[in-house]
């Protein structure tokens, strides 16, 4: 690939994967990227492992706050930390099982049009529940049901054009929950499942390549990283007076062109 196919990538999914985008979807409608399979499932660990770290640096108070939860439930004395800890192993759990079965398996069959046609769908639904849902719930009104439900709705962000930050805010938002609380689970939700598919592709490739830690790939890694961390700073600070319009306009704007594009194409 060259370098700025590997910027392209990296910056599609640090943004992506924190916005209510979709990278999966974004990479999708963008077919002309060079690079083989092998290189580009390289790249992508790469960029998972640049988003993790952002998502961990910016939410250091949860992450510690879980970790001693862990360390308080095995004495026995749960606590704040540990009840979100719950949480989110509960909501892992769907996506991260149907992702571990099915990623190998692929969707071949989501194109172009459709993922931009999906994309276009993610958008309008964000825009309508946002403006229909109340703002009356936090993170310590969630029952272990609700994130349990919340992990199902994720198994369908393995579609490409489904984003995974997409339908867990707009569900939350549809129930009622308040946009940062929303942001907020839905992106502490998505650092054990990005972990997970990171790890999932790093270890499919090491059955049938050698891996090297190549310049390109640390460029991916740090692009993605910085992409992230300033992703989630912009929308964690606007959505905290404001709503999700901005980010649903954009992913609107950019489905209907890529969709447009993908039908005057092909």
């Amino acid at each position: 690939m060259t370098l700025l196919d590997v910027l392209v990538v990296a910056l599609i999914q640090g943004f992506g994967e924190v916005l209510p985008m979709g990278a999966s979807g974004l990479l999708a409608v963008l077919p002309m990227l060079t690079g083989s399979p092998d290189g580009r499932a390289a790249l992508s660990v790469a960029a998972h492992l640049g988003t993790l770290l952002a998502l961990m640096l910016y939410f250091w108070r949860d992450v510690w706050a879980m970790g001693q939860g862990v360390w308080r439930l095995l004495k026995g004395k749960p606590d704040g930390g540990t009840r979100l800890f719950l949480h989110v192993m509960v909501g892992t759990v769907p996506a991260a099982a149907a992702g571990w079965f099915l990623m190998d398996r692929g969707f071949g069959g989501v194109g172009p049009a459709l993922a931009a046609t999906l994309i276009l769908g993610g958008g309008l639904l964000l825009l309508v529940c946002d403006k229909l849902g109340l703002t009356v719930r936090r993170i310590e009104h969630m029952t272990f049901v609700g994130s349990f439900g919340l992990g199902v709705l994720q198994v369908l962000a393995l579609i490409p054009g489904v984003s995974r930050t997409g339908i867990t805010i707009t569900v939350c938002r549809l129930l009622g929950w308040e946009r940062q609380a929303a942001a907020r689970f839905s992106l502490l939700l998505a650092m054990p499942l990005i972990l997970g598919h990171g790890g999932r592709t790093f270890w499919s490739l090491s059955r049938h390549t050698d891996l090297i830690v190549s310049a390109d790939l640390m460029i991916a890694a740090a692009a993605a990283g910085l992409a992230s961390l300033l992703a989630v700073a912009i929308m964690m600070a606007w959505v905290e007076r404001r709503t999700f319009l901005p980010f649903s306009v954009a992913r609107i704007l950019f489905g209907a062109a890529a969709l447009a594009l993908a039908l005057w194409i092909g």
